[in-house]
């Protein structure tokens, strides 16, 4: 069998929708001084052996999650089209739930903020120990445990995905209701690497924090799904959603378009991902800012600048 080495967590069948005439997507990299750039689908949203997997007899699994991605990742494209044509899909509503549910989890921004709240938690277990002096004396080459760096195994963050769904991704679909807007204005809706966004709406844009919600209170939830149409979900919508299923509607100017991609990208993690010039100066605002992991509380996360995870060995 032929064992996959590039792994995608973008998937090619979601990119292909945002590319321009001549296929390519462009790329806007998030880390600061970084080059823009034109590329396939097949060449961004990639890492090698990311789903890769211990098997019990101990070897690895290289193919068995990108392999159950791919079958969900082909029933895309041709809903996206039955979206465009505003076909009924009603009974395509658990492929959508499922498609943005893998779109949340899957990807670096929520794999890396699972690594890191691990991490927080080991470190928060030596520190403890050490101050009940239930550990050995510190090499003195070590200096202070406040400056050690905590590895975690990245199989560890594929089992955070499954808890991930079961936990905040199901409630919040629990929450609302679906609305699929068309955009037909002159600017086209962006995406980027983490394209599944959801926040508490009546909380101060410098004051909200990543897929952080209250329990009774409004949820406004993104995922676009090509430069002319975004999936959008409230709790407003939840009572006609329950009855009609996939509601449409229209986006209403350029100005309400241009809101949703500056939402879309301050939740870009690395990259966003552009089918035309023209929103540069939207896109270069969030060049920086990504939605990562709280070091200072483990059960959050904020907006601030990307940190490089330890290297697991």
């Amino acid at each position: 069998m032929t064992q996959k080495k590039r792994h995608h967590y973008v998937p090619e069948a979601y990119l292909r929708a945002f590319c321009n005439a001549s296929g390519l997507v462009k790329v806007h990299p998030k880390l600061e001084g970084a080059e823009t750039y034109f590329v396939s689908p097949s060449g961004t949203g990639v890492r090698r052996y990311y789903y890769s997997q211990p098997t019990p007899e101990g070897g690895i699994d290289n193919n068995r999650l990108e392999d159950f991605f791919s079958t969900l990742e082909g029933l895309w494209p041709p809903l996206v089209k039955k979206m465009e044509r505003r076909e009924n899909v009603n009974n395509d509503l658990s492929i959508i739930f499922e498609f943005t549910a893998l779109q949340r989890v899957r990807v670096p921004a929520s794999r890396d903020a699972t690594e890191m709240r691990l991490a927080t938690s080991v470190k928060q277990v030596l520190l403890a120990l050490h101050a009940a002096g239930r550990l050995p004396p510190i090499p003195a080459q070590l200096g202070s445990l406040d400056s050690v760096a905590v590895a975690i195994d990245p199989h560890q963050s594929i089992h955070g995905m499954v808890t991930d769904v079961l936990g905040p991704v199901s409630k919040v679909f629990a929450r609302i209701g679906l609305c699929l807007v068309h955009n037909a204005t002159l600017l086209p809706f962006l995406t980027s690497d983490n394209p599944v966004i959801w926040f508490d709406p009546s909380v101060p844009d410098n004051e909200q924090r990543p897929y952080e919600v209250a329990p009774d209170g409004p949820i406004l939830f993104l995922f676009p799904v090509s430069p002319t149409m975004l999936l959008m979900g409230t709790d407003a919508h939840k009572p006609a959603f329950a009855i009609e299923g996939l509601l449409h509607a229209d986006a209403p100017d350029d100005e309400w378009v241009l809101r949703i991609n500056e939402t879309i990208c301050k939740y870009g993690y690395e990259v966003v991902y552009a089918s035309t010039p023209g929103q540069e100066d939207i896109i270069k605002r969030y060049v920086g800012t990504s939605p990562v992991h709280d070091p200072t509380d483990g059960s959050r996360m904020i907006f601030g600048k990307l940190t490089k995870l330890p290297n697991w060995k």
